[in-house]
């Protein structure tokens, strides 16, 4: 499924080029791996996979599903 990511500018520019995660793309084929989502729930999605002290994750909220796409409205970057 299609997934539409809104604020797609502000979750690029939160992205680091070391990170696993470090496009808008790769965030929204990430989004599209979530089954089952309702209305209004928030989603945490990890932008490194090896350890390391800290932990930097985007938080979307999920929108809904319109015109067969998922649309997701990016919050913020938090670390772990």
């Amino acid at each position: 499924m299609k997934v539409i990511l809104m604020n797609e500018e502000q979750c690029q520019k939160d992205l680091d080029p070391v990170w696993d995660i470090t496009n808008v793309e790769q965030v929204k084929e990430k989004l599209n791996e979530f089954k089952e989502l309702t209305e209004g729930e928030l989603v945490n999605l990890l932008y490194v996979l090896v350890w390391c002290e800290y932990h930097p994750f985007g938080l979307f909220k999920f929108i809904g599903i319109e015109d067969d796409c998922m649309k997701f409205l990016y919050l913020e970057l938090e670390w772990l």
